[in-house]
């Protein structure tokens, strides 16, 4: 979770401190955990062509939700997953309408979040913290309002940990640029 807060990410000295702290997390930087992408990718097109070729593909279920949710509301048969879906009453203590994760049953009658409750003050606000700069974000994507995109990024508890206030404007600017191919032209032009 270090990209959600501006502490664990500032240093070396904490990057070494979590990885001795944390074996498990220390193999997974070692190796087979942030290189699986790459390893795959390696592979990649040998595997689509064993694909092509093959006569017969086993299907094996993924650690991804989804055909469990499709499995569970078709047959009926009931599964917990940990979903993101809109807070609705269900974290009283952070604005309504953010999106949340929440314990969801799965059934015949769909995707049901769980009711939690308050969540302890300081995870509330380490929450609230992200919540604002997605708030941010949707208006400055709704409106255009490039002010509200530095704000956004400003309010990023890493990028604000890491940069001063002309380095995330340069940044946004850079970004726009790079990235106006891909805007639409009214909504770069409202930039």
């Amino acid at each position: 979770m270090s990209e959600y807060v501006p502490y664990f990410r500032k240093s070396d000295d904490w990057i070494n401190r979590i990885h001795k702290t944390h074996s498990w997390h220390k193999e997974h930087y070692n190796g087979m955990y942030l290189h699986c992408c790459l390893d795959a990718a390696k592979t990649l097109l040998d595997d689509l062509k064993k694909m092509a070729e093959a006569d017969y593909i086993d299907p094996k279920r993924s650690n991804e939700y989804c055909a469990t949710i499709i499995h569970s509301i078709e047959t009926n048969t009931p599964s917990v997953i940990n979903g993101n879906v809109e807070n609705k009453g269900l974290i009283t203590n952070l604005p309504e309408g953010c999106c949340v994760e929440v314990p969801c049953l799965v059934d015949k009658n769909g995707i049901q979040p769980t009711h939690v409750g308050e969540l302890p003050l300081q995870l509330a606000a380490l929450n609230r913290t992200n919540i604002n700069v997605q708030e941010l974000a949707v208006i400055a994507a709704l409106t255009g309002d490039r002010e509200a995109v530095y704000h956004a990024i400003m309010m990023d508890p890493l990028t604000s940990a890491v940069l001063d206030l002309d380095q995330i404007r340069n940044m946004v600017d850079e970004m726009f640029e790079a990235e106006k191919e891909w805007l639409s032209e009214s909504f770069y032009k409202k930039f």
